[in-house]
């Protein structure tokens, strides 16, 4: 292949179940100009001998390990991935999802079209385990005039795979954070959505989003490490709304009801170390500073 429009990019572990079918979906798009950066995150499966027999149908496909001396982790392998991508435009993807046919197409079209506008989203839609027929929307409010709020209260939602950005745009900026489990998406398009919040939307549905049993450990899901996380992942949001150009008394006045309600909450939960730098933070808040 000599020709290189599209990054794309799909951490792997584990998902000889459904990275068959996420390939050949990408095998089926109607646009041609790609390529396929699969980055194993220490499979014990058969997902790699899968990808590889992609790879020897189709020289687009291609299959990288995460260095060892990278966090394991699907935040470190989009990372890699995006170290590793010749394309002009980068689009993340998940090993268990899947895109309609003219997804590329559509949004290749959208951006060589607007060359001001930094990237493009598409809606998203979800289907139970494996019956991708019945695909329901996501209420994604994408078109939201009160963005930076809504987004902070999940009430606009953008999906990892939704988003192709111009590489360009993004070869300044710190990726996904590799210390976060959970908000990690959150946090990454809320840094982009300071930065640039004026995208473009495609009112298609053109990721099929797999809903199955949750991936992470029963550590990660327990109540109190939940708090933890969603706390951590807000204090990052939070220093990087105070050193953006944004001045937003709502977006302030949510951080602030935030780090209280957290204070407390972690409290309950037994994590009184926890609870303590929440609620120095929400002290913070109260003069708008950041010296964490």
């Amino acid at each position: 292949m000599d020709k290189v429009k599209v990054s794309i990019i799909i951490p792997c572990f584990n998902s000889e179940h459904y990275i068959g079918e996420t390939l050949t979906y990408i095998l089926n798009q109607s646009y041609s100009e790609w390529e396929c950066l699969c980055i194993d995150d220490g499979s014990t499966d058969n997902s790699i001998s899968i990808v590889r027999d992609f790879i020897s149908i189709d020289s687009r496909f291609k299959i990288f390990k995460r260095p060892s001396h990278m966090k394991k982790g699907g935040n470190s392998c989009r990372n890699y991935g995006f170290q590793l991508a010749t394309g002009e435009y980068i689009q993340w993807f998940d090993s268990d999802d899947l895109m309609h046919e003219k997804m590329l197409e559509e949004k290749v079209k959208a951006l060589d079209r607007n060359s001001s506008v930094n990237y493009v989203v598409c809606h998203t839609g979800y289907f139970n385990n494996d019956d991708s027929s019945k695909v329901v929307p996501y209420d994604q409010n994408l078109n939201s005039t009160d963005f930076y709020f809504d987004y902070l209260t999940f009430k606009v939602k953008i999906f990892t795979p939704g988003p192709m950005f111009r590489k360009a745009f993004l070869d300044s900026m710190d990726l996904f954070n590799i210390s976060l489990k959970r908000h990690q998406e959150k946090e990454f398009f809320f840094r982009i959505i300071l930065r640039d919040k004026m995208f473009l939307v495609l009112d298609d549905i053109f990721v099929f989003r797999r809903m199955h049993e949750a991936q992470l450990s029963s550590s990660a899901n327990s109540s109190s490490n939940k708090l933890k996380m969603e706390f951590y992942a807000n204090k990052i949001n939070y220093r990087s709304f105070v050193f953006s150009d944004l001045s937003d008394s709502k977006v302030l006045s949510y951080f602030r009801g935030f780090f209280l309600r957290y204070t407390y909450r972690l409290f309950r939960e037994g994590k009184i170390l926890i609870s303590v730098k929440c609620f120095m933070v929400y002290l913070q808040s109260l003069l708008k500073i950041a010296v964490f």
